[in-house]
């Protein structure tokens, strides 16, 4: 099988100890956890025994060690990732509000993840790739725009590209523009994970109906919706399959979607049915909230193949 690879932040995670925890007064947080969308998204394809990669950057400090450490030791393939020594580490700070939603403060431009330039993609071995997958949140300035615009210029033909738009109006209220170059990549894909609040604002639509018409219509082969606490969806122009969530008690939902995400794609390579996959990806997404710590509670191939078993 060939290499799997993304492109983004690595970063640690700080998290506010307790619920309705402000920003503006001193607090208690949680930390260091080795996160970033697509280092969660790429350490749960490695699980799978997929071989992955990720290109991305980290300071010369402990934080980016623990990062590395974390993971080479779930089977990443980290030599495309550099070490900046002007650069420290990205850090992203999060609080939980009782409504369920979060608040995050990102240092991910200023930091070493926010280095990569065009000129790192001089060490990619576009051969050796078979699935690309572009993360939403990782599309942070311009220049990580033309970045991964060169790499779908450069990729063999037959290279899968999926999609996972993790919109972040933190991220997006920095440059509106961003919004719309993410419509490129979405055109672009073969498989989208993605939200009925992000299918809306990326296809404009009025129905579910009405978005799912305009991805098949874009050449979009399978439309993975993640539906949090309702379970999951798959929609294909054929077939439809349904997945109510697992019974766990919710630790934390940061890094749940990314951990969803890795392992559906990791079956879906394996071609493993599609209803399968999509338990597959409800399992990893049970174990990611969980636990405390957006990378804690990825999961290994062999207890997601438990998970499938009856009678789980």
């Amino acid at each position: 099988m060939k290499k799997a690879v993304v492109i983004g932040e690595i970063l640690v995670e700080i998290m506010a100890d307790r619920t309705d925890q402000s920003f503006l007064e001193a607090g208690s947080f949680q930390g260091p956890y080795p996160s970033g969308a697509p280092a969660i998204f790429i350490d749960q394809l490695a699980k799978m025994k997929v071989p992955s990669a990720i290109l991305s950057g980290v300071g010369e400090d402990d934080f980016g060690t623990l990062c590395l450490n974390r993971l080479k030791e779930d089977g990443v393939d980290t030599s495309l990732v550099k070490r900046v020594r002007e650069k420290a580490t990205g850090v992203a700070f999060v609080r939980y509000n009782s409504d369920g939603s979060r608040n995050f403060i990102y240092h991910i431009d200023n930091a070493a993840c926010g280095t990569t330039t065009r000129a790192d993609l001089a060490s990619l071995n576009y051969e050796s790739i078979g699935t690309f997958h572009i993360m939403g949140s990782s599309i942070f300035n311009r220049e990580m725009y033309e970045v991964h615009r060169q790499v779908l210029r450069d990729l063999p033909k037959e290279c899968t590209i999926s999609f996972d738009p993790n919109v972040r109006p933190e991220i997006l209220q920095k440059d509106p523009l961003l919004s719309e170059l993410m419509q490129e990549f979405f055109g672009r894909s073969a498989l989208v994970f993605i939200t009925e609040e992000e299918l809306e604002f990326l296809t404009s639509a009025d129905s579910l109906k009405e978005s799912l018409e305009i991805c098949f219509d874009k050449g979009i082969e399978t439309v993975v919706l993640k539906r949090g606490e309702e379970g999951a969806s798959l929609y294909t122009r054929d077939k439809e399959f349904h997945q109510p969530p697992l019974k766990v008690e919710a630790v934390d939902p940061t890094g749940a979607g990314d951990t969803f995400a890795g392992a559906f794609l990791g079956a879906w390579l394996k071609e493993w049915p599609l209803e399968n996959c999509l338990k597959a990806a409800n399992a990893a997404g049970a174990s990611a909230v969980s636990k405390r710590g957006p990378m804690e509670g990825t999961i290994s191939l062999d207890k997601i193949e438990e998970a499938l078993r009856p009678g789980f």
